[in-house]
């Protein structure tokens, strides 16, 4: 890939990514951060070129950007209160947020990959360095795991 379909490619997917870390991260302010770090990593010299879906390998860095991150997040001191600067969520968004914050971190990581992203498994097998099998069954467990919490709140 070359830059300008690289800058065209970021400007396209940036909002979709960002609302998937947002989904792993629970906080728009890491989401951010990890994205950010993601676009950082992709401008050393050569890595650009060798990316063919930028919003998967936007999305698989910037998870691995907020798990390396995790261990400062407990130092981390609360600047104050930024809910006016944003809009606020739709009753979906916090009910979806809801069962994904239920999920095992890997099963959030995935599914969100798969159903709001739209990887395939095989692209996210590539994405995440595992297997085919292994991204199904991830998947298959979260969403059951999604269903029984739904059924058992009913």
């Amino acid at each position: 890939m070359d830059r300008e379909s690289w800058d065209d490619a970021v400007a396209c997917h940036y909002a979709q990514v960002l609302r998937g870390l947002m989904a792993v991260a629970g906080e728009r302010e890491r989401a951010e951060d990890a994205l950010h770090d993601a676009l950082v990593a992709a401008m050393k010299p050569g890595v650009i070129e060798t990316i063919e879906r930028p919003d998967a390998w936007l999305y698989a860095v910037g998870i691995r950007k907020l798990r390396r991150a995790a261990w400062r997040r407990r130092l981390d001191v609360l600047l104050g209160d930024n809910t006016g600067s944003y809009a606020e969520p739709d009753l979906a968004g916090i009910e979806a947020s809801e069962l994904l914050s239920r999920l095992t971190p890997r099963q959030r990581e995935i599914v969100v990959a798969r159903y709001y992203l739209g990887l395939t498994f095989k692209e996210i097998a590539e994405s995440f360095g595992i297997t085919v099998s292994a991204a199904t069954s991830t998947v298959s467990q979260g969403l059951e795991r999604i269903r029984r919490i739904a059924r058992d709140s009913e």
